[in-house]
């Protein structure tokens, strides 16, 4: 079933029902319910057709001409992947994942060199299904392992539920009983084998649990629990793992994180976060929303020397209209006040106008450094037919007097001015706001009258310059 495309969102493509093609599948039925709760338009996708080369059956119903699109489904071969993004690409759509990106992150030779240091050393062999390599090339290729365990995996997947048979390796410099366990490996993986057979040093690990990581475009969006171990939910510290994913420069990828039994943090896999599992009944709000953020061409974070902007999506901003933290470790303890109220009022035209619209909204202004959230700056809505766009702006109160709205106003400001839908960036204060207005001044904006008793100013862009100045608002 395809659900109300529209030009400022990403398609979403779902796999179909084998038993009822127009629908979605029901294991992923939630998925594209949160999808279309977050604004996005949504399609179906004939899986048994792409895997079996009829890319076309496999894309007749995805819109033609539909823009960005986001696959969320069954694990696919890179190959097929890349098949389908040719067939999505002859209908007027573009996979925000290319075929390239989505091999680096769903196969360990793709993503293994930058997360190096974080995750168990590993060689690999290629090989085809139903021909493992032999003894003399398994001994060359466990020789850097000495006597130590190894677990055996293809580039994509393990068989851990068949530990002992066809996963785990007591001795690598046990070459007989090595073969013996990469030989059932292959054999159980039958055609689904993919690249070849991969050789990891075992580390021992604590019984908290994985934790599953999405990151887009480099943020951590959502962590939750593995979808293997779905009660289990250790908080894992995420600072190296961050360098890493921002390294590999992969869009939208998972991470599945465990802590040693020494205490380390290790990346145990990295996946392409449109074919990662969720663990059933998780809350996927805040991923689609984050998704149908940057789909749409607008950034998570904005940042510059001391200072970064996060995006507050609309889960958060409800979180923070009820004058909860939200996940941020607030200066004051909580969000100023008139942060909460305007988080309010976003989320009040939100639902009033039905959809929740990526882009042009809020951002949390937090201290890069630290990541403690100061205050808040965002717009007052979408720019208007002539380009006209409106900001606001709140400190908390121990944030004031060190220069961080200027250096907001003038990182935000410096974004829209980049957009060619916006000529004019408004704001509006108080006539015995001072602080404001001086705030207003360094960052660029000029006096432009008295209008209903506020003071307005008016920072005009490259694009064509449109007529008139801003409506009511506060800062």
């Amino acid at each position: 079933m395809t659900v109300g495309s529209a030009a400022d969102r990403p398609l979403f493509l779902l796999p179909g029902d084998p038993l009822r093609a127009r629908r979605t599948d029901p294991h992923f039925a939630p998925e594209a319910a949160a999808a279309q709760a977050a604004g996005a338009a949504t399609a179906v996708l004939d899986h048994e057709a792409l895997l079996a080369g009829d890319d076309e059956r496999a894309v007749a119903r995805v819109p033609r001409d539909a823009g960005p699109v986001w696959y969320r489904g069954w694990m696919l071969p890179a190959e097929r992947y890349a098949t389908l993004a040719a067939a999505l690409s002859a209908r007027g759509c573009r996979l925000l994942t290319p075929p390239g990106a989505y091999r680096t992150a769903h196969e360990l030779p793709g993503w293994y060199a930058t997360f190096q240091t974080l995750t168990p050393a590993s060689a690999w062999q290629p090989c085809s299904p139903g021909r493992p390599p032999g003894e003399a090339e398994l001994a060359q290729l466990a020789e850097p392992f000495g006597g130590h365990p190894l677990v055996v995996k293809d580039w994509v997947k393990s068989r851990k539920h068949e530990w002992a048979e066809a996963t785990f390796v007591p001795d690598a410099a046990d070459t007989a009983r090595l073969s013996a366990v990469v030989e059932r490996f292959v054999t159980l993986q039958e055609d689904s084998l993919t690249g070849g057979v991969v050789l990891r040093a075992f580390e021992s690990f604590d019984a908290a649990g994985e934790a599953r990581v999405w990151w887009v475009d480099g943020e951590p969006v959502l962590v939750g629990a593995h979808p293997d171990t779905p009660r289990l939910c250790p908080v894992p510290d995420l600072a190296r793992v961050a360098d890493a994913v921002r390294e590999l420069g992969c869009r939208f990828v998972t991470t599945d994180v465990v802590r040693r039994s020494d205490g380390a943090w290790r990346v145990v896999e990295v996946g392409d976060g449109q074919v990662s599992g969720l663990p059933e009944g998780a809350d996927a709000g805040p991923l689609f929303e984050a998704l149908v953020a940057v789909g749409a061409g607008f950034p998570l974070t904005l940042a510059a020397g001391r200072l970064a902007l996060r995006a507050l999506l609309p889960t958060a901003a409800a979180q923070v209209a009820d004058g909860e933290p939200a996940g941020y470790d607030w200066v004051d303890g909580t969000p100023p006040r008139s942060t909460s109220a305007g988080a309010e009022i976003a989320v009040r035209e939100a639902i009033a106008a039905g959809l929740k619209r990526p882009g042009w909204s809020g951002y949390v202004l937090t201290d890069a450094g630290t990541g403690t959230a100061l205050g808040s700056i965002g717009f007052h809505g979408p720019p208007d037919a002539e380009g006209r766009v409106e900001i606001g702006y709140d400190l908390s109160p121990s944030a004031r007097g060190a220069g961080w709205a200027t250096d907001a106003v003038r990182l935000l400001t410096g974004w829209a001015a980049e957009r060619p839908e916006v000529a004019t960036i408004c704001a509006v204060t108080e006539p015995e706001n001072a602080p404001s207005q001086r705030v207003l001044a360094r960052a660029g904006f000029r006096f432009a009258g008295e209008r209903d008793g506020l003071r307005a100013y008016e920072l005009r862009t490259g694009a064509a310059v449109a007529a008139g100045g801003c409506g009511e608002g506060t800062t």
